[in-house]
This record gives C-alpha cells, structure tokens and sequence, in this order.
C-alpha cells in the first residue's frame, strides 16, 4: 500500500493539512466544519454493524491513524474554540480516485 511506501505523504496531507484546515476555520468564524474521516479508523473491529460508540484507538494502518488523529483534532479544536465539527466516517468511496482493488472496481472490471 501506499501509505507504507511514503508515510510522509500521509502525514502532510492528513496530518498537516486538516490542521491548517481547522487553523483556517477558526480564524474566519466557520460556523460549523463538516470533514471525511474513513471506515478504516474501525481496525480490527469485528462486531457488526459498527457503531460510533465502538473502540477505535487500534488503527491497523498508518492511514487510519491519521484518520483518527483527525477525528481528536476536531475533537480539541472543537472544545478549545468552539468550532463545531462533524467527521463522517466513509466506508467504500466510488469515483475516479478510488482504490483500484476495492470490490466494487474488481467486479466492474470482470
């Protein structure tokens, strides 16, 4: 996976640019900031259907951790300033940067 090959574009984009993301928020009054966090961020997680209230402090790729790094982010930035957030946990995403070995891109393609 990429991620493993180059952490460090994970870590800039996810981890350096949500920061700038919530910086920006703050300092223009966003009224409320509403940003993609991923499925990932379940791990090993093997009860279903999976809730908010799981445990997601077990990310299995460095990926998910940012992810989930940027949830705590949100979390702090919205205790610290105010700014309300909402993370919406994506599972499967469907476009032209989707992952080619998810599902649905296997079957479209046989």
């Amino acid at each position: 996976r990429y991620s493993i090959q180059n952490p460090h574009a994970y870590v800039d984009s996810n981890l350096v640019g949500f920061v700038n993301i919530l910086e920006a928020c703050r300092h223009h009054d966003v009224e409320h900031l509403v940003y993609a966090s991923t499925s990932s961020v379940y791990g090993a997680n093997t009860r279903m259907p999976f809730s908010v209230h799981d445990n997601v402090d077990h990310p299995l790729s460095l990926y998910a951790a940012t992810k989930k790094a940027n949830e705590l982010m949100a979390h702090t930035y919205s205790h610290l300033y105010g700014l309300p957030t909402t993370g919406l946990r994506f599972f499967t995403v469907y476009g032209p940067w989707g992952r080619p070995d998810m599902a649905l891109f296997l079957f479209t393609r046989t």
